[in-house]
């Protein structure tokens, strides 16, 4: 899986830290997503902190061979964003694997 990271207004310490954190969760998505699949997938993350006050909005790309999903989510904490953002899109995944399942 090709992973991209993108960063607006982000300290280098939360963008090192953020990207050790995302390394360890990204088997959450592989256990979904499974074989070819997850070898030509490409997952993006882009992650903002808002200049006026001190909150983050992470967003969450997520792509394989003929299937896109999205999520995003704002906290004060970029740990609880990025959880809350990963959270809708392994709903997502989900969803799209029972409906595979039924036809």
């Amino acid at each position: 899986m090709n992973i991209q990271f993108s960063y607006k207004n982000v300290s280098a310490r939360d963008k090192s830290f953020l990207n050790d954190y995302i390394d360890k969760k990204v088997d959450r998505i592989k256990t979904l997503v499974k074989g070819e699949d997850y070898q030509n997938a490409f997952f993006e993350v882009r992650v903002e902190k808002f200049a006026k006050k001190e909150a983050f909005k992470v967003e969450l790309y997520f792509s394989f061979p003929g299937k896109d999903f999205k999520s995003s989510e704002d906290d004060h904490t970029v740990i609880e964003a990025f959880d809350l953002a990963l959270d809708k899109l392994i709903i997502q995944l989900r969803k799209y694997r029972e409906g595979l399942k039924k036809n």
